[in-house]
């Protein structure tokens, strides 16, 4: 039997296991998940480069999300489970699916069960009602493009015939950036609120996976559809933006599941401005080297992702001011490697991707024209944001842990797995080599750099930049030792220094939010946090949510005053509904 069918079957059983045994669900999942990614490895599957990695991307997360979720969900009843398994079941049939409506079928079974999910947190059930009303749009943005790209194709088989326009993409891309909460723009901010108020093990679920369902479709249209310069502008720009607001809005919040929430946004929009490039691009060996990039930077995110709900997870907590730091070395180790990832640094995969996603768009400004221009501009506005993604990450890991590496015996099992997700990303940091296309792998040996050890950038033939991973890591290695050794405290009569505290005395604390407080004073046109009657201070918000619920409330006065006006049981108006109706099929018949 196919390894794949193996998988799909055992997580399809794990939904009724899981309501009475729960580890052996979590256990029934780790295993289809391994069948996927040993399948991936040895080369047998349906797809060719990037689309089958993402696989293998997405096994990953299921284990360690797994492992952590059987310990984490025992205080959560016995629904969290089979829904768990029902949301990774979903997703597990829209990697293998072949056809629109398999994706489709596969996109609802992912969505509902999550709505579930964060239905049990009771004390804040309308995040739910936010998650399926966006989760709602997305789909009729599939359903709509997968309507076009059929009549433009004659077939519902999304592998053999190459699409003729870009309208599918364009639809299928809305959609799918629905769900990886970037559409429209910033004002997209129901997946920092869904997300914040799930159980952790399922905000890492949806923010590690279930937004790369959504980096998996369009990647999938993608490698269907002509070149568009001006979709691929459009892409390049929604992404650019959407990296600069998220890292601001996740330097800037309290709630860390949240600010987990908004990282994920920052990652993706990374990712959808790398397919916008790809898009625009018209056949060169850039536009190859834009699918490493996606491949890499997806890798970082989901595995970077999954430790931080983990380590999020291990708090018990919500928000930063209500963590008490735990000395554990493995503990404060896993925040530190999680972090540096997210923070785009090496010695880790997430320091790579960084690196690969600067490096093209500033070989894109070598390109002529408008190409150029955009590069640029996207470039230097990622790097600034990468600076700020850098400073969340310092604020998570400053305020979850104590600093330094504290002796002190292992706590808990999560602990080792935050540690091991940690060590992972260092480990697929040196291995990345084997995920890159060959003709970016090469070597200098006569700097000891053996051939297949270099991973190179080039938009031509010649190079445009190099970096070597294991080189990399030993280098740092290397010099931590020998400052670890010539600087080591220990040798030495401490120094007595003034320590600085944000500002404030030395008997207050210096909390995470005065730590953001120059980013709300800079922006503070745009977060407000003086709103409510009477001029009382209120938990900082973005004038782009009261946007959203603006237009919500409008469109709501606009539906009730439609219903009572039109929608009254009269027989005329039934008429004429079925009539629009059945032009409207007549419609689309035609054109599909």
């Amino acid at each position: 039997m196919n390894l794949l069918y193996i998988s799909l079957v055992l997580a399809a059983g794990s939904i009724p296991v899981g309501i009475k045994w729960r580890k052996t669900s979590y256990g029934m999942i780790i295993a289809g998940s391994l069948f996927i990614a040993i399948f991936t490895i040895i080369g047998q599957g349906e797809f060719t480069y990037p689309l089958a990695y993402f696989s293998l991307i997405a096994a990953i997360a299921w284990i360690l999300i797994s492992i952590f979720s059987i310990s984490y969900s025992e205080h959560y009843g016995k629904w969290l489970t089979p829904l768990f398994a029902m949301t990774v079941f979903g997703m597990m049939v829209i990697l293998e699916s072949t056809d629109y409506v398999t994706f489709i079928v596969g996109w609802e079974i992912m969505s509902i069960p999550a709505y579930a999910s964060i239905g049990l947190n009771k004390e804040h059930w309308n995040a739910a009602y936010v998650f399926m009303v966006f989760s709602e749009i997305s789909t009729v943005f599939l359903i709509v493009g997968a309507i076009l790209a059929v009549g433009e194709t004659g077939t519902l088989d999304f592998r053999f015939q190459d699409l003729t326009s870009d309208i599918p993409l364009l639809l299928i891309a809305l959609g799918c950036m629905t769900k990886m909460g970037i559409t429209p723009f910033m004002i997209s901010e129901w997946l920092p609120i869904a997300h914040g108020n799930a159980p952790a093990n399922d905000s890492a679920l949806f923010s590690a996976t279930m937004t790369l369902m959504g980096v998996f479709g369009i990647v999938r249209i993608m490698l269907l559809s002509p070149p568009s310069i001006y979709l691929g502008f459009f892409l390049l720009s929604v992404g650019v933006l959407t990296v600069f607001f998220a890292s601001l809005f996740a330097y800037v919040s309290e709630n860390m599941k949240m600010l987990g929430g908004f990282s994920t946004i920052e990652n993706n929009g990374s990712i959808l401005a790398a397919i916008g490039l790809y898009i625009a691009l018209d056949g060169s060996v850039l536009k190859t080297f834009m699918l490493v990039v996606i491949v890499i930077f997806a890798l970082a995110h989901s595995v970077a992702k999954t430790g931080l709900f983990i380590g999020i997870g291990t708090t018990r907590k919500e928000n930063f001011g209500e963590i008490d730091s735990r000395k554990n070395s493995y503990l404060t180790g896993g925040w530190l490697l999680v972090t540096l990832s997210l923070a785009g640094l090496f010695p880790t995969i997430g320091g790579l991707g960084a690196w690969m996603l600067l490096e093209a768009f500033f070989m894109g400004a070598y390109q002529y024209g408008l190409i150029g221009i955009a590069s640029v501009i996207a470039g230097a506005m990622i790097a600034l944001a990468e600076g700020l993604a850098s400073a969340s990450m310092m604020k998570v890991l400053s305020f979850t842990q104590v600093h330094g590496f504290p002796r002190g015996k292992m706590e808990n099992s999560e602990s080792y797995l935050l540690y091991g997700t940690g060590i992972l990303l260092v480990a697929l940091f040196v291995l990345a080599n084997l995920l890159v296309l060959p003709q970016y792998i090469s070597g200098l040996p006569s700097v000891l750099v053996f051939n297949g050890f270099t991973i190179q950038s080039r938009f031509s033939t010649g190079d445009f930049g190099l970096i070597s991973p294991l080189y990399v890591l030993l280098l740092i290695m290397v010099f931590t030792t020998a400052a670890y050794i010539l600087f080591d405290r220990r040798k030495t009569v401490p120094r007595e220094v003034p320590r600085w505290n944000g500002g404030v005395d030395f008997n207050q604390y210096y909390t995470s939010y005065a730590y953001a407080s120059n980013i709300r004073i800079m922006l503070k046109g745009m977060l407000r946090t003086s709103i409510g009657e009477g001029g009382r201070q209120m938990s900082v918000v973005d004038v782009f949510w009261f946007a959203m619920q603006a237009f919500a409330s409008g469109y709501r006065k606009f539906a009730r005053q439609f219903a009572y006006k039109v929608m009254n049981s009269s027989i005329t108006w039934y008429m004429i509904y079925m009539i629009l109706a059945f032009m409207l099929v007549l419609i689309l018949a035609f054109f599909t």
